[in-house]
C-alpha cells in the first residue's frame, strides 16, 4: 500500500504540484488507528486494508484532503469543541474546494454540501451544533421514559467525541484530523500553535510557488479566497490572554448594578461590578522594517485589546535600537472600561533591537501585569525572561533568542 501512496503523491505532483508540496511536507505512516486516513499535522496516516478498495484516484483524492486539513491548520484549532462535529465540520469546509478541481473524486461517504461552501470551519460546526440540538431537543422523551434512554444514549455517543486525540466517529469519516501533539504526546501550549502556524503560512507560500514555477495558475486562483476563509480569527488571540486578567479584576457590588436574577422576587440585592486592577504594557518594534500598513494593523489590535481586557492602565514604549518614546494611559476614575481609541504615536525608524525594551522596563520600574510585545521578529534577544509573561505579536516570523526562548506567540493577521 506504500507503494499506492507514493504512486498517487508522484500523480498530484505532476498535475496539481500545490497539494504534492505540502504532502511531501508530511510523513507517511501505516497504521490502524484510523479506519481511512488521518493527519495530525506531522503526518498523513493511512489504513492499508481501506486504501487496498480504492482507485488510484480516490487515494489522490484523499491525500489531498488531508493536505487542507493541514494547511488550513484544521488540527490546531479545535480549541476544546466535540471532535465528531469537528471533524465534519473540517471536511465539509474542506471538500466544497476539493470538488471544484475535476481531478478529484472523494470515496463514498465523502461530505460535500453546497451551502457550506466558502464557509470557515468554525461557521460550519456553529451550524451543525445548531442543528444537532434541535434535533436533540425533538428527539428528546417524556419524563416518565426518558432518564434510562438518556443516560443509554449519553454512554453510546461521549467516548469518540470528547478525548481530543482523534478518536473516529461513530460513522468512520473519509479522512480525519487529529489534535496536534508533542514530542511527549501532550497538547500543544498557545505558543507551540503560534510557531506551527507561522510555519503552515510559510509552506502554503512555497506551495503556491511552486505551482507557479510549474505553469499551473488554477490552484493559486481557487485556494487564495480558501485560504483567507480558514485563516484562524484574528481577534482569537488576545482573548487567550483572558484567563490571566481574571486573576487581575477586582469584584466589588454595587445598587447601582442590582442582581436581576431576583428583581422579580420583589428583593433588591446588589449586583457584582467588575473592575480591572492591572497594568498592560505594551512594546512597539518601531524599526524601519514596519510599514505604514502594519502599524496601521497593530494600532488595530492594540486597541481591540484594550477594549477586550480592559486594564486600569496602559503604557506604550516604542522602541527601535533604543527606547524612543512611551506613552502612558490610565482608565477614569469609577470606569470599568475604555470609551475611546488610544492615539498612536510611533516614534523611531532605524534597526530591531530587543534587549533595549526589556532593560528599560527594568531601569524605570516599571511594573507590567504583562507584556504585548508588537513586532516582526527580526531581531535578537539576549535578555533572560523576565519575571512578568510577554506575548511576541509577530507580523512575520518569531525572534531569534541568543538565551533560552521565554513567552508565547502569536501571528497578527
Amino acid at each position: 500500500m506504500r507503494k499506492l501512496m507514493s504512486k498517487a503523491i508522484t500523480q498530484l505532483l505532476v498535475r496539481l504540484p500545490f497539494f504534492a508540496t505540502l504532502a511531501l511536507n508530511l510523513e507517511i505512516v501505516e497504521t490502524e488507528k484510523t479506519q481511512t486516513m488521518a493527519t495530525d499535522g506531522k503526518a498523513i496516516y493511512y489504513n492499508p486494508t481501506w486504501v487496498a478498495t480504492l482507485a488510484l484516484i480516490e487515494v489522490i483524492s484523499v491525500i489531498a484532503h488531508e493536505v487542507l486539513h493541514v494547511a488550513f491548520c484544521h488540527h490546531l484549532r479545535r480549541n476544546g469543541r466535540d471532535s465528531d462535529l469537528w471533524n465534519q465540520a473540517c471536511d465539509y469546509a474542506i471538500n466544497g474546494i476539493l470538488v471544484k478541481f475535476k481531478i478529484f473524486r472523494l470515496p463514498d461517504g465523502g461530505l460535500h454540501d453546497p451551502k457550506y461552501d466558502g464557509k470557515s470551519a468554525e461557521t460550519i460546526y456553529n451550524i451543525l451544533a445548531g442543528e444537532q440540538a434541535k434535533e436533540d431537543q425533538q428527539e428528546q422523551p417524556d419524563d416518565s421514559s426518558g432518564d434510562s434512554q438518556s443516560d443509554e444514549d449519553s454512554s453510546e455517543g461521549d467516548g469518540d467525541s470528547s478525548d481530543g486525540e482523534g478518536s473516529a466517529p461513530s460513522q468512520p469519516l473519509v479522512g480525519e484530523v487529529w489534535d496536534a501533539t508533542g514530542e511527549d504526546g501532550e497538547p500543544l501550549s498557545e505558543s507551540e500553535k503560534a510557531a506551527e502556524q507561522l510555519k503552515a503560512n510559510a509552506n502554503i507560500a512555497a506551495a503556491l510557488d511552486a505551482e507557479k514555477q510549474l505553469g499551473f495558475g488554477e490552484v493559486d486562483a481557487a485556494l487564495k479566497e480558501a485560504i483567507e476563509v480558514n485563516k484562524i480569527r484574528e481577534v482569537e488571540w488576545y482573548e487567550q490572554l483572558l484567563p490571566w486578567v481574571s486573576e487581575l479584576i477586582e469584584t466589588r457590588n454595587s445598587f447601582n448594578t442590582p442582581d436581576r436574577r431576583l428583581l422579580h422576587t420583589g428583593h433588591i440585592l446588589p449586583g457584582a461590578i467588575s473592575e480591572p486592577d492591572f497594568h498592560m504594557v505594551f512594546a512597539w518594534d518601531t524599526s524601519g522594517s514596519l510599514t505604514a500598513e502594519l502599524t496601521g494593523r497593530i494600532t488595530k489590535h492594540l486597541n481591540n485589546i484594550i477594549h477586550t481586557l480592559n486594564p486600569s492602565s496602559v503604557t506604550i514604549i516604542y522602541c527601535d535600537t533604543k527606547v524612543r518614546g512611551k506613552q502612558e494611559y490610565t482608565l477614569d476614575a469609577g470606569a470599568t472600561s475604555w470609551d475611546t481609541d488610544i492615539e498612536i504615536k510611533p516614534l523611531g525608524g532605524g534597526g530591531t533591537r530587543f534587549d533595549p525594551l526589556f532593560n528599560y522596563i527594568k531601569d524605570e520600574d516599571i511594573d507590567p501585569d504583562f507584556l504585548v510585545y508588537f513586532t516582526d521578529g527580526h531581531g535578537h534577544v539576549g535578555v533572560e525572561e523576565p519575571d512578568y509573561p510577554v506575548v511576541w505579536a509577530t507580523t512575520d516570523k518569531l525572534p531569534t533568542f541568543h538565551s533560552s526562548p521565554f513567552g508565547d506567540a502569536v501571528e497578527l493577521q
